[in-house]
């Protein structure tokens, strides 16, 4: 069996690095996760065009401009939809 010794300081340094690369890691874990996400909250979807308010993405989907799904009171909107809506938009 062998036997590391580590100087304290040097412990510590590594126990950090480590965490840090952990730390890492899981954030690009769930940066993927979430670009692989289909749908979107409607806070999300707010955030993603841009605007403020409720009513604004209910005229959206009034007028069928993006897509949606909806359970109940619960509404989610389909992030390609979204992402669609804006390249349609786009001012060259």
């Amino acid at each position: 069996m062998k036997v590391i010794i580590f100087e304290e300081e040097a412990y510590y340094k590594m126990k950090a690095e480590l965490l840090e690369e952990i730390i890492q890691r899981m954030e690009q874990t769930i940066n993927k996760l979430k670009e692989n996400d289909i749908y979107l909250t409607t806070s999300e979807a707010k955030k993603l065009l841009g605007i403020k308010s409720k009513s604004k993405l209910q005229q959206l989907r009034d007028d069928c401009e993006i897509a949606f799904s909806q359970h109940g009171r619960i509404i989610m909107y389909c992030k390609k939809s979204l992402i669609d809506f804006l390249n349609r938009h786009v001012v060259k």
